[in-house]
């Protein structure tokens, strides 16, 4: 059975990256060092028939596309601040591209946290954006590759995640 996984801001072909997540990505020597880890991390949890929701900021313009081609998965895009290519650009990457989605009736996906006026409608919040920070409310969860190790998260772990939420 497929599974379904989470991320966000893997900013393939970024070079800046490795300057502003010094935490998370100082320690690649280069961009192309970076972004060849980010898909062992990716291919190592997700199969070719899982999807992946990527919540966001996939690539740098189009440095990024070549490394993203090779990412496992049927992927789906909400788009990011740094998505700024033509749609046609990303649909040769990704089956869906979205501004938003409420998923499964638990959580909005969106790549920018929410206004927390918006919970009456959602109970949690799924995004990117912040990179390794993250918002005090246990209603946002922050899905990027910066939080979880480089790695797309699994919706297992989040309903864990979730579960101690509530």
């Amino acid at each position: 059975m497929a599974d379904i996984f989470f991320t966000a801001d893997t900013h393939l072909g970024h070079a800046k990256i490795l300057e502003y997540e010094p935490e998370t990505r100082g320690r690649f020597s280069s961009i192309e060092e970076h972004d060849e880890h980010l898909i062992e991390r990716w291919n190592s949890v997700v199969r070719p028939g899982d999807t992946v929701w990527h919540l966001g900021d996939v690539s740098f313009q189009r440095q990024g596309f070549n490394s993203a081609r090779r990412l496992n998965g049927y992927k789906k895009l909400i788009l990011g601040n740094h998505d700024i290519l033509d749609s046609q650009d990303y649909l040769q990457l990704f089956a869906k591209l979205h501004g938003s989605v409420f998923f499964k009736g638990v959580a909005l996906l969106t790549h920018l946290p929410i206004h927390p006026q918006q919970f009456h409608r959602f109970a949690f919040n799924f995004h990117g954006h912040l990179h390794s920070k993250s918002l005090d409310d246990p209603r946002y969860i922050n899905v990027g590759v910066d939080q979880w190790d480089l790695r797309p998260v699994s919706w297992d772990e989040l309903k864990k995640l979730i579960e101690d939420r509530l």
